[in-house]
């Protein structure tokens, strides 16, 4: 799904585009790092997938929108047992 669409659906305006090729703690910083350095509200991804490893540090700084729904700066995500 277009990010461009995901961002106007929540009321979000893309202004930077970052494209990784990472693992989950590579991604984590990268990404963290932005929102601090462009005061970012949101990180807009294509699909949950793609932020599901960085969840946690993502909405630590900022807000998660994927195509279904945002999650809030703050979020705090269900702890799932084995």
């Amino acid at each position: 799904m277009d990010v461009y669409r995901i961002a106007e659906k929540h009321d979000y305006r893309i202004v930077h585009t970052i494209r990784l090729d990472t693992g989950p703690l590579a991604t984590a910083l990268i990404l963290t790092g932005a929102v601090m350095e462009f005061a970012a509200a949101a990180i807009v991804v294509p699909s949950f997938e793609h932020a599901d490893a960085a969840r946690h540090a993502i909405t630590e700084c900022a807000a998660l929108a994927t195509p279904m729904q945002v999650y809030p700066r703050g979020y705090r995500w269900p702890v799932v047992q084995p």
